[in-house]
């Protein structure tokens, strides 16, 4: 079995247009293991891929015909280029789909890197087997148990660093922190006040005509109070901390992360966290509680605005508040405030610290540090819950 041909539009050399390159192609049995030897004489560059490629094609046996080993033999050919070790993949995807082996021979040198590159990653990769139900939870636990070991690690350094801080109270960066107080405290006035006074006039609306039916109109005051002092006024005021002040602290120190500035405040022999977190966090944890504050005020005042029009006093209404109210209520909305600022100030942070490498770790980050806020942020309100209920307050 034996074909030849030149890569150009005719088979003689005297028709060939002049200076232009030629490629012959010889397909013959090989000298041993039943296989194919495909010869290639001449130049297998840009002008002569095309007609040597038809040939090719044309003069290799059929798969029925049970063919061996493909060899390449580029001994006589004179020229290599990008555009013609083409056909060396052309033989390989060949070969491979054949279930048979594949050899380059008489390359050298420069030409044999090039068919080794041409080659490299030709091999087709098998899909990934599908991941089970019990993988992904089990996957999925075992990344939560993760994280949640990183952030106690993470609040036990935070722990130290602070403590170094209050004997050496010199090392605290005063500036940095009531800027972060103004960009996180006074800054979130507008939406906190917007959010505070909508949940309680929601609150009263939704409660108002139910409570009717039992002649209890006043006792509205009561629930919007209690549902706004004891749990709304701090979830609320914690979930917007997490969407501005979370995502906030896990893009800046994910970018100083990226572009390596992280790396240079350690050559430098200052302590990250000491520069960065501590004064973020104290912030955060510092105005919380004043923004809960203000939204559990803004909050009962909304709930007036529901009463007030069926003919309740202002009198009327804040009597009925004391009357639901105590100190304990006020304290443990307080104390909610403070964990949820420190919890969301902490996964930030962490978030940022953590962050990898490429165009999408910053972004990546603040997702986590928002998403992770908002849920340690429910958690830590059922455990807070469950804590108080026991005690009785």
């Amino acid at each position: 079995m034996m074909a030849s041909a030149a890569g150009a539009s005719e088979s003689g050399d005297s028709a060939r247009p002049s200076g232009r390159s030629t490629a012959t192609v010889r397909v013959e049995p090989a000298s041993s293991g039943g296989g194919v030897r495909v010869s290639i004489e001449g130049d297998l560059i840009a002008d002569s891929i095309g007609g040597a490629r038809e040939t090719l094609e044309k003069a290799l046996p059929a798969k029925s015909s049970g063919v061996g080993a493909i060899e390449l033999d580029l001994t006589k050919c004179t020229e290599l280029d990008a555009s013609g070790v083409s056909l060396a993949v052309f033989l390989y995807r060949l070969a491979k789909s054949r279930g048979t082996e594949f050899r380059v021979v008489g390359a050298d040198g420069d030409r044999k890197l090039l068919v080794d590159l041409a080659l490299r990653g030709q091999d087709p990769v098998a899909p990934l087997p599908p991941i089970g139900l019990v993988r992904q939870v089990g996957s999925a636990s075992i990344n939560v148990a993760a994280s949640v070991i990183d952030l106690v690690r993470f609040i036990g350094e935070l722990s130290i660093v602070s403590m170094q801080v209050a004997r050496n109270p010199r090392l605290l960066r005063v500036r940095d922190t009531i800027a972060g107080m103004s960009r996180h405290g006074t800054d979130a006035v507008p939406v906190v006040s917007l959010l505070g006074l909508l949940i309680g006039t929601i609150i009263a609306f939704q409660t108002f005509d139910p409570m009717a039916k039992y002649g209890a109109k006043l006792q509205v005051a009561d629930v919007v109070a209690i549902s706004i002092v004891r749990e709304l006024g701090p979830l609320i005021t914690a979930i917007i901390l997490a969407g501005r002040s979370g995502s906030a602290f896990a893009a800046e120190i994910g970018t100083m992360k990226v572009t390596q500035e992280l790396d240079a405040l350690r050559t430098f022999g200052i302590d990250a966290v000491r520069f960065l977190v501590i004064p973020r966090i104290l912030a955060v944890v510092l105005v919380t509680p004043l923004l809960s504050v203000y939204a559990t005020l803004l909050g009962v005042a909304g709930g007036f605005l529901i009463l007030g029009p069926e003919g309740f006093t202002l009198a009327q209404y804040l009597d009925e508040v004391r009357g639901a109210l105590d100190i304990g209520d006020f304290l443990q909305g307080l104390a909610k405030a403070a964990v949820f600022a420190l919890l969301v100030g902490a996964i930030g942070c962490l978030a940022g610290m953590r962050t990898g490498q490429g165009p999408g770790a910053v972004g990546l980050s603040t997702t986590r540090a928002v998403v992770a806020g908002i849920v340690a942020i429910v958690v830590a309100d059922a455990v807070l819950g469950s804590f108080f209920y026991a005690l009785g307050i």
